[in-house]
C-alpha cells in the first residue's frame, strides 16, 4: 500500500514539473507565445483515486461462553483497496474579505464542490479457539466475512493554497469541507463464507454495529498542488474525515460494519482548469492595478 502510493505521487510530480508555464514572470524568458487569455473565475474540476478503510492494529482475544462451550475468539479487520469518482466546479473569490485584508493574507484562495461516488471495501478474520474447563486449546476455527459498501455523495470545501518560494508553479493546497454521503450499495444477502462469519460472531456474542445509511462528516484534505499552464492545475492529495455528524457517536468519523470501525481514506488526483471568457474583437487584457488584485489572483 505504501509502495503504491509513493509510486503514484512520484509519477505525478515527474510528469507535472515536465509542464512549461505559458506565462513567464518575464518577457525574456518566454519562449513561444505568452497567454493572453481572459478567464473566468469559476472552472471545473474533477478527480478520482482509490479508498482505504484504515482500522485497528491491536485486537485482544475475548473470552466467552454461549451455554454450549467455552473458549476464545480473536478479530482482525483489514482494510482493502476501493475507488472513488468526482465532478464539479470551482470558484476563485473575486475579492478579499475585509477580515483578509485587515489580516494581510489571503484566508480563502478558492472554494469548490462537487458530487461523486464511493466504493469501500474491507473484510475481518476471527479465530475461535474452544476450550477445556482448564483453558487448554481442544480446537480451533477460522471465520472470513467481507463487505462493500457504495455511497453517492455531495462534498463542499474551503481551500487555502501556501505557496512555497521558490517553486512558483507548485503550492500545497489545505482544505476544510463538508460531505454528505448516502449508501445506495451494500454486499448483497451474505451467503458462503460471509454468512457463516456473521453466524458465529452472533454465537460467540460478538458485539456488532451497522452504520446507518445516510452519513455526513467534517474533513480535512491535504494536496500538493502543480500549475501546468496558467489557469490549470493538477493536483494529488489526500482527504480524511475528521468528525463524523452521524449518529451522534462522540463526533466519531469512522464507518461501523461487522464488529469494528473503519476510518475511510480517498486518496485523489485533481484536475482543475477555468474557463474563458468570450471576448469582443479590440477587447484587451484587464490590467492587475493594485496590490489587493495581484494577491486574488495569484492562484488562478
Amino acid at each position: 500500500m505504501k509502495n503504491f502510493l509513493l509510486l503514484l505521487f512520484i509519477s505525478i510530480s515527474v510528469v507535472s514539473f515536465s509542464q512549461r508555464d505559458l506565462t513567464p514572470s518575464k518577457r525574456k524568458q518566454a519562449f513561444g507565445s505568452r497567454d493572453f487569455r481572459k478567464l473566468s473565475n469559476t472552472g471545473l474540476q474533477f478527480q478520482l483515486g482509490p479508498t482505504y478503510l484504515m482500522t485497528r492494529t491491536k485486537n485482544p482475544s475475548v473470552l466467552f461462553n454461549n451455554g454450549l462451550t467455552d473458549g476464545r475468539y480473536t478479530i482482525d479487520p483489514k482494510g482493502l483497496l476501493g475507488f472513488y469518482g468526482e465532478i464539479g466546479l470551482t470558484h476563485f473569490p473575486k475579492k478579499r474579505s475585509k477580515l483578509s485584508l485587515a489580516l494581510k493574507t489571503v484566508l480563502v484562495s478558492y472554494y469548490d464542490w462537487g458530487l461523486g461516488f464511493k466504493y469501500f471495501r474491507a473484510m475481518e478474520t476471527m479465530t475461535v479457539d474452544r476450550l477445556t474447563p482448564s483453558g487448554t486449546v481442544i480446537g480451533s476455527q477460522d471465520y472470513t466475512g467481507n463487505f462493500q459498501n457504495g455511497y453517492i455523495y455531495g462534498r463542499f470545501s474551503l481551500h487555502k493554497n501556501v505557496h512555497i518560494k521558490p517553486f512558483k508553479n507548485f503550492f500545497l493546497d489545505n482544505s476544510l469541507g463538508f460531505n454528505f454521503d448516502y449508501r445506495v450499495m451494500e454486499t448483497a444477502v451474505p451467503s458462503g463464507a460471509t454468512a457463516n462469519y456473521m453466524a458465529e460472531i452472533t454465537s460467540v456474542g460478538a458485539p456488532q454495529h451497522y452504520n446507518t445509511p445516510f452519513v455526513a462528516q467534517l474533513h480535512y484534505g491535504l494536496g500538493f498542488g502543480f500549475r501546468l499552464k496558467r489557469g490549470a492545475y493538477l493536483i494529488p492529495g489526500v482527504r480524511v474525515p475528521i468528525l463524523g455528524i452521524n449518529e451522534w457517536h462522540n463526533g466519531n468519523p469512522s464507518l461501523k460494519w461487522f464488529t469494528r470501525s473503519y476510518w475511510p481514506i480517498l486518496f485523489h488526483v485533481k484536475y482543475m482548469f477555468l474557463f474563458e471568457k468570450k471576448t469582443k474583437a479590440g477587447d484587451c487584457p484587464a490590467a492587475e492595478t493594485n496590490d489587493q488584485d495581484k494577491n486574488t489572483n495569484r492562484n488562478r
